[in-house]
């Protein structure tokens, strides 16, 4: 007898009415269960092995696994803080500036409409707001959170140290001393670097291991929106060093002041304004789409919610670029040059393209069992 057969031998015919095992000369049943055996393996494949936490990190729907649990709510808290932090600036600029309410929520979706300095730019509004949304999804115990958590914390982490290169003028640094927001600025910011320091270690150590065999290609989701993630950045940062040669051929603007402006905010701000300045918020997203890009090209998971979160600040911020140009009006002036009609094509692309990124990494959401890693 087999080890595997619990039935009667082939040469001890069955006995009726004595044992329940089934004759092995009477057709199998459609609702028995195939008994277990070594030597021939279910079709379905082995059941999937629960790792020292529990079920496998892929199952649950696109939850993060009980024992990450910690680490995205106190990451969660942080970037509610520094996000409540910015609106408390932005609440003390309609305090202390002729700007109301109703000026700061027409300037949200009106480029045009005037407001004053101290309700900040649409990259701090676009940035706050972000925060929140991620942090709100570290709380659901969504994955998605961790790819975006990680790129505002690492955008944070830039805007930090940038002031702190800034503080070695000491005309800079003179200017955190001011008797009513200078305690408040310098407190802003290093409660800013520690946050973003802490949600990154939390973050980097969450890492989910599938167990998974890698796939030798990534998944075309991943593979297109690395492609428009790249394409957009290198086709604005093509506009940016355009633009800045004409302003260095114009003598409005030295080319290396610009770059010099990108890690040093004393060029030409004061830390009394929470805002790090256009420049570096246009270099820091570029190099966030490019850096981004690649991470989907290598198909790693984290690279979905970064670029959907960095996705969504670049919708918003390109909307407003629409908006102007409608606003602007005056369409022939841009058909009458090929710059102009670079202009009006750039628009489009980017427009269209950041929707199919978002597209392709929304979809790529049923794909984490096939990515290499999560990383």
């Amino acid at each position: 007898m087999s080890a595997g057969n619990t039935g009667p031998s082939p040469d001890q015919p069955a006995q009726p009415g004595g044992s329940n095992s089934p004759s092995p000369y009477a057709p199998p049943s459609p609702y028995a269960a195939p008994a277990p055996s070594p030597f021939w393996p279910s079709p379905h494949g082995a059941p999937p092995a629960a790792g020292p936490h529990g079920p496998g990190p892929d199952e649950g729907g696109g939850r993060i696994p009980a024992h990450q649990i910690a680490p995205y709510a106190v990451s969660a808290v942080l970037l509610m803080v520094f996000a409540g932090g910015v609106i408390g600036w932005i609440v003390d600029g309609l305090r202390n500036s002729d700007s109301g309410v109703g000026d700061l929520l027409q300037a949200l979706v009106d480029p045009l409409h005037a407001r004053d300095a101290q309700l900040l730019t649409p990259y701090e509004w676009a940035f706050a707001l972000a925060l929140l949304t991620v942090a709100v999804l570290a709380l659901c115990q969504r994955r998605v959170a961790r790819g975006g958590a990680l790129l505002l914390a690492f955008l944070l982490l830039g805007i930090c140290l940038r002031q702190a290169v800034g503080s070695i003028d000491s005309d800079y640094r003179k200017d955190f001393e001011h008797p009513d927001y200078g305690a408040w600025m310098l407190a802003t910011y290093g409660i800013g670097l520690a946050i973003a320091v802490t949600v990154l270690i939390l973050m980097l150590q969450a890492r989910e291991q599938s167990g998974r065999t890698p796939r030798t290609l990534t998944p075309p989701p991943y593979r297109l929106a690395g492609v428009l993630l790249v394409a957009i950045g290198v086709v604005q940062a093509a506009w940016v060093v355009d633009r800045q040669w004409q302003m260095d051929d114009g003598n409005v603007q030295p080319f290396h002041d610009y770059l010099r402006e990108l890690v040093d905010p004393s060029v030409y701000y004061s830390p009394l304004s929470l805002n790090s300045g256009f420049a570096f918020y246009e270099a820091a997203l570029i190099v966030s789409l490019v850096v981004v890009g690649v991470l989907a090209l290598l198909g790693r998971r984290v690279a979905r919610g970064a670029g959907l979160t960095l996705l969504a600040v670049a919708a918003y911020l390109q909307a407003r670029v629409v908006t102007l140009r409608f606003q602007l009006g005056n369409w022939d002036a841009y058909f009458d040059s090929v710059r102009g009609i670079l202009d009006v094509v750039t628009i489009v692309f980017i427009s269209v393209t950041i929707l199919l990124a978002a597209v392709a990494l929304v979809g790529a959401g049923r794909l984490h069992r096939d990515v290499r890693s999560d990383w």
